[in-house]
């Protein structure tokens, strides 16, 4: 992948969620004729909900008791 892409969202990822994001975009530019911009987004929205799905369930639980005990 070309390295001077260097979009801000991908700054803000965790470094495993970017590592997964930039994974991602290799293969969409390997496969598809997109553009690297465009690779490079559906890439971070698809290893966004990668992330999401792989949080510890515990973790998980203890945000959602957080999240009640502030409401």
């Amino acid at each position: 992948m070309d390295n001077r892409i260097a979009l801000p969202e991908l700054m803000y990822l965790s470094p495993t969620t970017r590592e997964k994001a930039v994974t991602i975009a290799q293969e969409l530019l390997r496969t598809n004729n997109i553009s690297p911009r465009e690779a490079v987004s559906k890439a971070i929205l698809i290893a966004k909900n990668w992330a999401v799905k792989n949080v510890n369930r515990r973790v998980w639980k203890k945000l959602k008791s957080f999240e009640k005990e502030i409401i």
